[in-house]
């Protein structure tokens, strides 16, 4: 489970690591800790593949740490979201290496500290697929911002899936 986290937070990253701070508007708060506040802003996000319930997007995304001490750039990077009613998943694909998708599941019943730790797949999730505010209202409340989307999703907690192909998340990897 550890390394699942270790995981989702890589993705996160990586993901999160390609946006330009344009504007004040542009960015999402993700998590808070006692030194700041993980936030990105969306650059790209372009449409590869349909899916039976969902779209296939190339993302890129820019990520921050926001603290007393101002806002610092985390890098840009490149990514992939699956927005799905019924299979959530962020994409991570590093170059010679399999793609990693992190299959959300918004209904979890984990414990706190387990959804804290995904707060900004979540976050970074909802904001590619649906805009800003959603991304916002997920990170205050991942369950009702899927809930008033529409989200009917069946897994019980959210896990990773090593896939061939990015594409290969349109076949339903979750089982």
């Amino acid at each position: 489970m550890l390394r699942c986290v270790s995981l989702a937070a890589a993705l996160l990253v990586t993901a999160a690591a390609s946006a330009q701070d344009r504007s004040g508007d542009a960015i999402v708060r993700g998590l808070c800790h006692k030194d700041g506040c993980d936030e990105f802003a969306i650059i790209d996000r372009q449409p590869i593949a349909d899916g039976r319930d969902g779209k296939l997007y190339r993302t890129r995304v820019r990520t921050y740490h926001a603290s007393s001490s101002g806002r610092a750039g985390g890098g840009e990077e490149n990514g992939f979201v699956y927005c799905s009613a019924t299979l959530p998943a962020i994409i991570n694909a590093p170059e010679g290496q399999p793609p990693t998708a992190f299959l959300l599941a918004p209904d979890e019943q984990a414990p706190g500290y387990v959804q804290r730790n995904t707060t900004n797949f979540y976050t970074l999730y909802f904001a590619l697929c649906h805009g800003q505010e959603a991304g916002r209202a997920a990170a205050r409340d991942r369950q009702a911002a899927a809930q008033s989307l529409g989200y009917r999703v069946s897994l019980k907690q959210a896990r990773t899936v090593t896939l061939k192909r990015v594409e290969d998340i349109l076949a339903s990897p979750d089982g």
